[in-house]
């Protein structure tokens, strides 16, 4: 699962979507210099490219901030 949300608005709205992985399109999957895994991703509501998703111990999430 992919966590979606926003951070500067979450705490007011509460709002996010969990997509599930086999519904994206998965450009890379790398780990970054703190050891960190991450993915950028592709999906059709988010049509202006590549989004971020890092790994929190259960599920990818993507903060659109």
């Amino acid at each position: 699962m992919i966590r979606i949300f926003n951070s500067a608005f979450f705490h007011q709205t509460g709002d996010e979507r969990f997509i599930p992985l086999d519904e994206v399109n998965i450009v890379s999957n790398k780990i970054d210099t703190y050891g960190r895994p991450y993915i950028l991703f592709e999906y059709k509501d988010y049509p202006g490219g590549s989004l971020r998703a890092e790994f929190n111990g259960e599920v990818w999430a993507c903060d659109l901030d």
